[in-house]
């Protein structure tokens, strides 16, 4: 089976953990909730809000960010705290999520996620901070640099020329590819942290960048899978929600359950991905070392973290018939 089908069963099977990242969302959503009522509470009451809904109004615009300017900053750092909140809850539940993938015991749950995440915050947190450093630097040497010469170049060309269209391009698929790459080398990172390859986040980007020689398109290729799997999700349901325009109480209701029918399917396309990235890491782990077998097939060796009541089938990419344990960690 492959590791996208492994994910795909494991996004259905762990619902519980599912609903563990959608209930943060939820509460990063509480947190925004009242700064978000209170800036828009000031422009329902306040004298410019006609002049505002019948268009952009320049005028009535300043004057309102003039008047109410210091209860709007307010507001603002209120829904940065909450962001800020959302991201740290991400990077604390992420560790626990993987361990539990791990185990592969679908009870308990929450409990579990907690606890575990709990003691893998900190190599978590450093991890992402390396990530993020990582993915600036490469950015600016791969994507800013080339534009900034680009830009010199298309100054005086055509708006719509040759430069111009390369510039795009190269910002547009230069930045996807740097971030998908620190991405995935970042998520390999957290995942040994989860199996206990590491102990902290220097370590875990050691053995992320062994899992990564020789593999890294692969790799690459189940994150945009996944990538692009979550962007379909979220334009269905967005685009969908924007056509009920809700006029009365119970069609705001009934717009709101929907979009959280949403969130909770994103939710399992993460828990999916990551079933699938454990997948494929697993298959390339010095532990599966290859032992010829009676049959002149090959036999893998799972590694210690994997459930050994449970077994399936896989192919290396070389083409030859195994047996494997491979999606023992997906069971249920």
């Amino acid at each position: 089976m492959s590791a996208t089908l492994s994910g795909l069963g494991a996004a259905l099977r762990h619902r519980r953990l599912a609903g563990v990242l959608w209930l943060s969302l939820i509460v990063s959503a509480l947190v925004a909730w009242f700064p978000l009522r209170f800036a828009t509470e000031v422009l329902d009451t306040g004298p410019f809000r006609e002049a505002l809904v019948k268009g952009w109004d320049t005028w009535a615009a300043r004057s309102f960010l003039t008047v109410q300017g210091p209860r709007l900053a307010v507001a603002a750092s209120a829904f940065t705290g909450a962001l800020l909140v959302f991201a740290l809850l991400q990077i604390f539940l992420t560790g626990g999520l993987l361990r539990v993938l791990v185990d592969g015991r679908p009870r308990p749950v929450f409990a579990r996620v907690v606890a575990e995440s709990a003691s893998l915050f900190r190599p978590n947190l450093w991890a992402a901070a390396r990530f993020a450093l990582s993915s600036l630097f490469w950015i600016g040497l791969l994507v800013a640099l080339p534009c900034a010469a680009l830009n010199r170049i298309a100054k005086d060309a055509p708006p719509h020329g040759g430069a111009a269209t390369l510039l795009f391009w190269w910002a547009l698929v230069g930045g996807l590819v740097v971030l998908f790459n620190t991405g995935l080398r970042y998520d390999l990172a957290r995942i040994a942290l989860a199996r206990g390859d590491a102990r902290n986040a220097r370590g875990a980007y050691r053995v992320s960048k062994q899992r990564l020689a020789g593999r890294r398109v692969s790799g690459i290729r189940i994150l945009f899978l996944w990538f692009a799997l979550f962007a379909v999700v979220q334009v269905v349901f967005t685009s969908a929600g924007l056509r009920m325009n809700p006029r009365t109480d119970g069609a705001v209701a009934g717009l709101f359950v929907f979009r959280q029918a949403g969130f909770f399917l994103l939710a399992m396309v993460r828990v999916g991905f990551w079933a699938a990235l454990l997948v494929w890491e697993e298959r390339r782990r010095p532990a599966y070392s290859v032992i010829g077998s009676a049959s002149g097939g090959t036999t893998w060796k799972p590694s210690e973290f994997m459930a050994t009541n449970a077994a399936a089938s896989a192919r290396p990419e070389t083409g030859s018939s195994v047996t494997t344990n491979g999606s023992a960690l997906l069971s249920s």
